[in-house]
């Protein structure tokens, strides 16, 4: 059974408030110190968990850089995008090119004869449909031989190689149509009647051979697209020629025979200039960041979370000391960063000259991949560096496990100070409930002597 106290009972003191403030008063300015050491580890690991973001963004920003492949790209212009684009692989030879889109590619349709509606019997057999060196029949039943079912028979076919009928009626009446689901001659329809023995229409209708006569009628002809290139001529079965010139794939849209456009090739240097603008912003952002937690400033006296940091330090210095390093193996017209219009500015930070860099590309091209995608290009270095710097067991690893590790004594500090506080606590309310029992006593004895004193013979008391 949990024991009941009274304290204050004999004495008339208010022994749980004064026992509250004196453990308070050993408690807090341990608990503020705890506090406030915690506070700066805490602010420190923040820091740490900005730079090392700092540095993931820059890294981000070498990707490109630092992949040859970027340098390989060629971009493909059109002198008119409504007649025909283009796209290029790393196989595309650069230059000009004359080109004419003679005629785009169709599709195949013919119709049949006039029938008095959907519901007339054409009659039964089998239909065999040839395109492009395949062939699938259809097997049309006595009582299922009206225009409307051969329709539904030859759409549902389930071996159909590409043929759509439909029901066309005009002025003359209901015509079954038949048209390539592909473009291109040899995607052309030819139709095999096999009439049935108990046909009772005439199946023999529906036959179409494009190189004779025949009861089919050509509604649209079969066509390839043609186009011209440099003189040469190539045809497509589709919108699309691949492989007429290496490396580029034309797209036709509209057909304007004898018209000669032109298709120019060349170098993607917007795309390397972009990425090039990248690093640079990407760097100046990692170098405001390190600035801003290793600054002093000596007028408020004041100083950045991590400055005077021998981690931070060693990561900055070895960042500075990768951008200063000339790229080996490159001609000494172009192995440094300062060759592209790259300099450094106040606090570090690099400025970039547009209208030198695009003269280096334009002149220079094919050795710009060097001085960032090479072996020690500036982007491969900086890349495998902050890599190691950012990787677990790293110096950045290293330094945050440590501080993890301050706040963890901190927490068991903080036990520690609980533990002894209630020690103290304990020991106090011990001896003030032990001056409590005795002021009561002394009360209780003063009072018994006063009515002792009270009930003597003779005595006298002044009122």
């Amino acid at each position: 059974m949990a024991s009941v106290t009274a304290s204050g009972v004999g004495s008339g003191l208010d022994i749980n408030s004064i026992v509250s403030q004196l453990v308070q008063a050993e408690r807090a300015p341990q608990e503020t110190r705890l506090a406030s050491k915690e506070a700066r580890i805490q602010a420190r690991l923040s820091a740490f968990g900005s730079l090392k973001s700092a540095l993931s963004t820059f890294k981000n920003s070498l990707s490109a850089l630092k992949n040859a492949d970027t340098f390989t790209k060629r971009s493909a212009s059109s002198s008119d995008n409504a007649v025909f684009t283009a796209t290029t692989t790393a196989a595309a030879a650069a230059g000009t090119y004359s080109v004419k889109v003679e005629q785009l590619a169709a599709k195949h349709t013919i119709a049949s004869q006039a029938y008095t509606d959907s519901a007339t019997v054409v009659g039964s057999g089998v239909l065999s449909f040839s395109q492009n060196g395949e062939t699938f029949s259809v097997t049309i039943a006595d009582g299922e031989d009206s225009l409307a079912a051969i329709r539904d028979a030859v759409n549902k076919a389930a071996d159909n190689t590409g043929v759509a009928a439909s029901i066309v009626t005009d002025q003359d009446g209901a015509h079954l149509v038949f048209s390539s689901s592909k473009t291109g001659v040899a995607n052309s329809i030819q139709i095999d009647v096999t009439p049935s023995a108990s046909d009772t229409g005439d199946l023999s209708q529906l036959a179409y051979d494009p190189g004779q006569t025949s009861p089919m009628s050509q509604k649209a002809e079969a066509k390839d697209s043609i186009v011209v290139v440099d003189g040469f001529t190539q045809t497509s079965a589709n919108l699309k020629f691949e492989g007429m010139l290496e490396g580029i794939t034309i797209d036709v849209k509209t057909a304007k025979p004898g018209e000669s456009l032109s298709l120019t090739v060349k170098h993607d240097t917007a795309a390397v200039k972009k990425s090039i603008e990248g690093f640079v912003t990407g760097y100046n952002s990692l170098i405001a960041t390190l600035n801003d937690l290793t600054a002093y400033n000596p007028e408020a006296n004041t100083a950045g979370l991590l400055q005077g940091d021998s981690a931070t330090r060693s990561v900055a210095n070895r960042i500075r000391q990768e951008m200063g390093t000339l790229v080996s193996g490159l001609d000494v017209d172009l192995d440094s960063l300062a060759e592209l219009g790259i300099t450094t500015i106040e606090k570090g930070k690099l400025k970039l000259d547009a209208t030198k860099l695009t003269s280096v590309l334009d002149t220079d091209f094919a050795n710009v991949a060097g001085v960032f995608a090479g072996e020690n290009g500036y982007a491969t270095r900086l890349d495998t560096l902050i890599g190691n710097i950012t990787a677990g067991g790293g110096i950045l690893d290293n330094r945050t496990a440590g501080l993890k590790q301050q706040v963890e004594r901190i927490a068991d500090q903080r036990e520690s100070l609980n533990r002894r506080v209630a020690s103290i606590e304990a020991r106090y309310l011990a001896q003030f409930s032990a001056l409590d029992t005795l002021l009561g006593q002394l009360n209780a004895t003063g009072t018994f002597l006063t009515q002792q004193l009270d009930n003597l013979p003779g005595s006298v008391f002044k009122k």
